[in-house]
């Protein structure tokens, strides 16, 4: 098969297919063990047949056939608003990782590197804007989207959020639709600063 009949998948494409973020594809490029090309605005593009061809050395074929489930981290104090939260993205096909101490937000969100960070602004030990702040500031989280889900509706409230580094805001009590929507939007899709 010709170059020009195969198809060029995204790193978030090769992401999903080889079940790791699309920060481990980008490094595994950099490293040369995937073969990739940039379009015009340097973006990577990965041949099939390379990326074949690279999960067959490190054996990244998936025992099942069923696709990766997207990863948010969900961050509230609140039980009854991580049920709720769990619900809705739960029935939605995402997998959700529920934090309720904002002190463990960056080990967690390190580790399991989210596609998306829905985090409450509100919390009594530590504030949203400071772990949005912290999120930001580290090399692993950095390019995780995060979403505000906030009581905050003030107009200066709302500016700081962003400010800081989020890249949604969703005023609480929210309508579940707008929540998916937005949800569906920023996932999988990383922060463009790259």
């Amino acid at each position: 098969m010709s170059d020009r009949e195969q198809k060029a998948f995204t790193t978030f494409e090769a992401a999903r297919i080889c079940h790791v973020t699309h920060h481990s594809i980008k490094n595994w490029i950099k490293q040369g063990l995937i073969k990739a090309s940039r379009t015009p605005g340097g973006h990577y593009r990965i041949l099939e047949g390379d990326l074949d061809s690279f999960r067959e050395k490190y054996d990244m074929f998936p025992r099942d056939k069923s696709p990766a489930k997207m990863r948010i981290m969900v961050v509230d104090d609140d039980p009854d608003a991580l049920s709720l939260m769990e619900k809705i993205l739960g029935a939605e096909g995402y997998e959700l990782v529920k934090v309720s101490n904002a002190t463990e937000v960056g080990i967690k969100a390190s580790q399991m590197t989210p596609d998306l960070i829905v985090l409450d602004f509100l919390m009594p030990e530590i504030n949203g804007f400071e772990v949005c702040k912290a999120l930001r500031g580290d090399e692993t989280t950095q390019g995780i989207p995060i979403m505000a889900v906030t009581c905050l509706t003030k107009e200066a409230d709302i500016e700081r959020i962003f400010a800081c580094g989020a890249d949604e805001y969703l005023p609480k009590p929210f309508r579940v639709d707008l929540l998916i929507e937005k949800v569906r939007e920023l996932v999988g899709q990383g922060r463009m600063a790259t």
